[in-house]
């Protein structure tokens, strides 16, 4: 064996950290390594990290983790590399082998939230062996590369292929779901439908790539695609040097000292909730984070008062676009699972639940068991309007029942629909429900006040807050 890198390694750095098996043939047969630069990186930022991966003329692989993930700032480097590891080979065996070393010499191994991988990464398993709770997600440089060799493998017209890659990175330094949808649409006016498969738009879609990317700004992202591209156009040229592993770490280590050498650390990002929020999920847990990037469109808001008009009779009409009035105007998605979306627009958040018929935690629903502003927003972001499944019998129009077999009571329905007109019996039940408020609350003691009127401001926030403050 050429002890060459290690001398280099070691000299350069006395506290490197390497582990290496040497077989029969005095040939490498698996190394793990990291500087102490790259193991104060790795302590400093664990949650996520992306997986580069490189292969020689013999198929042997180098793995290079890079730190990743909404908490790391600047400077977009090979400063990010924490460990690098050549696996016996790339069974699920050599790998699970490498991953349990990689744990060996890193103890905060356990704060590793989410893999990021290439597309043609199969061995997963080999993953969640070493790290059961971590989640496995397709890295959205990855699809950024493939996507943009398959453009330049079309061989079309300069100008044409311009276009189609200014598109590309538009699209994805700017990954709105709806930029993310008409990237397929350019593209098919350019390519063949076949050759848009090799493509795999469906990568396009997949929200969980993007959110674990989309947090970073235009210029962030076009800095984060071109270190991801130049290091793994660097590492793969440095590893083919030699089909032995002892050269080609040679070169290897030459190239990240190099890449390295008198560069700071990167910098510890200020995240916000949500961001942070990103790297909370496992692979246990089904929660994941959903946005809705606009509001309803007038089509669809059109859509779906005409589903409404279609199935509701006049009192489930009237209080359904009332809803979907608000639904018109807010329209934010806070959080889905398997089986339920959670949904504030401007108030507390409210569950909504799958299946044929959509139910929701709210009070609009639980009252008249008709679609509220919650169910409403749910159906617009899947593209979905009303179907009659979804409206209780009673409230459609087939319907003959009277009024008062209806969910809600005559009065309650009036009050509901807002439709008196007399506004000095509404002035004088207004004045007469303020005045009990104000006794009850003078004629108590401390205590009670206190409790009352915390009771009383709590109530009020939550109908009209927190976006504004309730005068009592």
């Amino acid at each position: 064996m050429n002890p060459e890198f290690l001398q280099k390694l070691l000299a350069e750095d006395a506290n490197s950290k390497v582990v290496c098996q040497v077989n029969k043939e005095s040939c490498i047969d698996y190394v793990n390594l990291q500087t102490s630069t790259m193991s104060e990186v790795f302590s400093k930022f664990p949650e996520v990290l992306l997986i580069i991966r490189s292969h020689n003329t013999y198929r042997r692989a180098l793995y290079t983790f890079v730190a990743d993930g909404p908490r790391i700032g600047a400077p977009y480097e090979a400063t990010r590399i924490v460990h690098v590891a050549v696996p016996s080979n790339e069974t699920p065996v050599g790998l699970t082998g490498m991953f349990h070393i990689m744990k060996e010499l890193n103890p905060c191994w356990t704060s590793i939230r989410v893999f990021l991988v290439d597309l043609d990464f199969t061995e997963v398993g080999a993953i969640h062996e070493a790290f059961p709770s971590v989640e496995v997600v397709p890295s959205a440089s990855h699809v950024y590369m493939h996507v943009q060799q398959r453009i330049h493998e079309l061989l079309l017209p300069e100008k044409t292929e311009l276009i189609l890659l200014n598109a590309l990175k538009n699209t994805m330094c700017s990954a709105t779901e709806r930029n993310l949808k008409n990237l397929p649409s350019i593209l098919q006016r350019f390519v063949d439908p076949g050759v848009l498969s090799d493509i795999k738009p469906g990568w396009l879609l997949t929200d969980r790539i993007w959110a674990l990317h989309r947090w970073r700004s235009w210029e962030d992202s076009s800095r984060y695609f071109e270190m991801v591209e130049s290091l793994s156009r660097g590492l793969n040229t440095v590893f083919n040097v030699s089909p032995f592993v002892s050269n080609s770490m040679n070169a290897v280590i030459f190239f990240i000292l190099g890449q390295t050498a008198g560069k700071s650390q990167p910098e510890l990002r200020n995240c916000s909730p949500e961001e942070l929020a990103l790297l909370i999920k496992t692979k246990g847990e089904a929660s994941k984070k959903a946005k809705v990037e606009a509001q309803m469109t007038p089509e669809a808001a059109a859509l779906m008062c005409e589903s409404l008009h279609n199935i509701c009779n006049p009192a489930a009409f009237g209080l359904c676009q009332n809803e979907l009035e608000v639904t018109h105007k807010s329209l934010d998605l806070v959080g889905t699972n398997e089986d339920k979306v959670c949904v504030q627009i401007l108030e507390n958040p409210s569950e909504v639940r799958y299946g044929k018929c959509k139910t929701c935690t709210c009070g609009f629903y639980q009252s008249t068991e008709l679609p509220c502003r919650h169910i409403l927003s749910v159906l617009n972001a899947n593209e979905e309007v009303l179907q009659p499944g979804m409206i209780h019998p009673l409230w459609q129009k087939q319907n003959n029942e009277p009024e008062a077999a209806l969910p809600v009571t005559p009065d309650t329905l009036e009050i509901m629909k807002g439709e008196e007109n007399d506004g000095s019996e509404k002035h004088l039940l207004v004045s007469s429900l303020t005045g009990q408020i104000s006794a009850l609350l003078a004629e108590c003691s401390d205590e009670i006040f206190e409790r009352r009127y915390n009771t009383l401001r709590e109530l009020a926030d939550a109908w009209i807050g927190p976006y504004e403050q309730v005068k009592l």
